[in-house]
């Protein structure tokens, strides 16, 4: 294939590559394991019509296939996937979360998060625990994460936009930083393939300068003793082994490059050499991953170790040690003081346990909407910082719960739940009122109002129950209603 003959010196099986590339990419998802098990969500799909293999490095990782025409549905619009029950997401793209190996309780950093799968993958890591900080230079590529943090129920994450490559040290240390910078894309053809036709070397020399300052950047915001890990998907070694090449001769004293493998995942190691240009030996324990190796996309990844600091700069950023949710300067959230009566709201509605509230903090924003935070989330101390799950949006006549908030502390709950038939649901996700029974309503006080709306024991979002009427009004989002 001419687009990647440049790399065919490097490529332990031509052949296999190229039909690999020529092939449609597979489809995979991921379990939320925050939610179910992975043989729950085995069980869901192949009832409904796909066949679900496990990954050999992730067991509650599928590879999924349609099942004739019973598996026709769009697997986006499945039911389990709206009530977050699992993510679609590229086999390649779950490993650099994986290899930088998150622990509850840490302190994360995804500099360049956008779409948000990785930073989604390390939070659940994290228990919904400690700190994951989500930044983009651009706000609106954060779109994505943010659906995907209300879809999942994540309560440790914070999101920001700043630019990677000078990212504040206000915002202090981090145990593990993650730095998957944009690239040329090349190992990502299968499924997007129009990226053939561009010219990889093109803006080579301006994508390596910035590949180059947002990896030094990353390791200055690491802690010593933690972990950077970097990665593209992509093949070209200028954005690869020469970028960590430089920054490992740039800060000598700073970092050094770890032996890297996943059990199951079959890999190829780091060049020490391109093009006449001669690379640091470490580099061999990075690892490139092809196509034609796991069936999957392409990428590269390095694990890095900070031993110690940069020359430059031989001041550390401060290190955060205790939660801590005050304002910075233009911060668009400030802590809330009288949490219990929010929680109160929906323990005396749905009656959720106020145990189940335990150790939660609650922020306000703007006064429209109120979210849910992990208790040890230390957030960093940054204007245009948003933390944790939407609970309550605040510009109604009366709190409203949200969806994000319904499913996810809503299983839980023991009263004002309505369980709805297969035809409902499509009504419910359609936005469209639909009547119930009487007896459809668990534990109904016998007034109007909110209810919770479940499906096989999902609990998919929030409705508004009106007796006299004997229906419920759809508050699914309409951002995620179906067309």
């Amino acid at each position: 294939m001419k687009a990647f003959e440049r790399y065919y010196p490097i490529i332990d099986d031509i052949k296999a590559f190229e039909e690999a590339v020529g092939r449609p990419q597979p489809l995979f998802v991921r379990t939320n394991t925050l939610r179910i098990t992975p043989r729950q969500l085995v069980d869901v799909l192949e009832r409904d019509g796909y066949d679900l293999t496990p990954l050999a490095w992730h067991p509650e990782a599928f590879r999924v296939r349609r099942r004739g025409e019973e598996g026709s549905e769009r697997l986006g619009r499945h039911w389990a996937y709206l009530a977050g029950w699992f993510h679609i997401q590229e086999a390649s793209s779950m490993i650099p979360a994986l290899l930088l190996n998150p622990r509850p309780g840490e302190r994360i950093l995804d500099l360049c998060a956008a779409p948000g799968n990785k930073t989604a993958l390390m939070a659940q890591a994290l228990e919904n625990r400690g700190t994951v900080v989500a930044n983009d230079v651009f706000w609106d590529r954060l779109r994505p994460l943010r659906s995907a943090i209300d879809r999942l129920g994540l309560l440790n994450v914070s999101v920001t936009s700043h630019d990677g490559t000078s990212y504040p040290g206000r915002a202090g240390q981090f145990d593990r930083v993650l730095v998957d910078v944009p690239c040329s894309c090349e190992g990502t053809t299968r499924r997007f393939p129009r990226l053939l036709k561009r010219a990889p070397t093109r803006r080579m020399p301006r994508r390596f300068k910035k590949q180059q300052l947002l990896l030094q950047t990353a390791v200055r915001r690491c802690r010593k003793g933690g972990r950077i890990l970097y990665s593209t998907c992509t093949y070209a070694p200028e954005e690869n082994e020469a970028v960590v090449n430089t920054v490992l001769c740039e800060m000598p004293a700073a970092v050094r490059v770890l032996p890297t493998a996943l059990p199951g995942l079959k890999t190829a190691p780091g060049l020490t050499a391109w093009a006449g240009e001669s690379f640091e030996n470490d580099l061999r324990n990075s690892i490139r991953i092809w196509p034609h190796l796991n069936d999957s996309g392409g990428f590269y990844i390095a694990l890095l170790e900070k031993v110690g600091n940069d020359s430059h700069k031989a001041v550390e950023t401060p290190r955060i040690e205790q939660p801590d949710f005050r304002p910075a300067a233009g911060s668009t959230q400030q802590i809330v003081t009288d949490a219990d009566s929010m929680f109160k709201l929906l323990s005396e509605r749905f009656g959720i346990e106020r145990a189940a509230f335990n150790g939660l903090q609650l922020l306000k924003k703007s006064g429209r909407d109120i979210y849910a935070a992990a208790g040890d989330h230390r957030p960093p101390q940054l204007a245009n910082c948003i933390s944790g799950l939407p609970l309550f949006h605040m510009h109604f006549r009366f709190p409203k719960p949200t969806t994000a908030g319904a499913a996810t502390f809503g299983r839980m709950a023991g009263r004002n739940v309505v369980d709805v038939s297969e035809s409902q649901l499509q009504n419910y996700l359609a936005r469209r009122s639909f009547a119930i029974e009487k007896n459809q309503v668990h534990a109904c006080d016998g007034s109007s109002g909110y209810v919770l709306v479940r499906f096989k024991n999902a609990v998919m979002g929030v409705g508004y129950y009106d007796t006299s009427e004997g229906a419920v009004a759809s508050l699914f989002p309409k951002s995620r209603a179906r067309e």
